[in-house]
Order: structure tokens, then sequence, then C-alpha cells
């Protein structure tokens, strides 16, 4: 009875934790102003923060009234 209990458990926290995995990324991550003084790849893209020592910022297109929150 505590065996099939048991093994029911296992199973569904098993489930669940496959479900939250999660997916990969497809899309590439570009970076920008670090030490490389990599730029972002075209001028629909913005170099927005925070800017990490050692990673720099993050390049993003942005919509139309979206901005940059760092």
């Amino acid at each position: 009875m505590y065996k099939a209990t048991f093994f029911t458990a296992v199973f569904a926290i098993l489930f669940a934790s496959a479900l939250a995995a999660p997916k990969p990324q497809d899309d590439p991550v570009y970076h920008c102003a670090n030490e490389a003084n990599d730029e972002c790849p075209g001028p629909e893209w913005t170099c927005c923060g925070p800017i990490l020592q050692g990673i720099g910022g993050t390049c993003r297109i942005l919509e139309k009234d979206e901005f940059c929150a760092l």
C-alpha cells in the first residue's frame, strides 16, 4: 500500500518538474558595451542594461513605445 503511494508521488513530482523545465531559447542573445567593444547587430537594435562586467549589456529590438528599463 505504502509502496504504491510512494511511487505515485515520486512519479507525480518527476512529471511536474519535467513540465516546469525551461524551454531552450531559439534566438541568439547579442551583447554590447563590453570589454570586446561588441555592438548590436543593426540599427533597429538597442543596447539595454544592466551592463554587467565581463558580459556587457543585452541587445534588444524595442517596440514602438517601449524603452530600456535600466
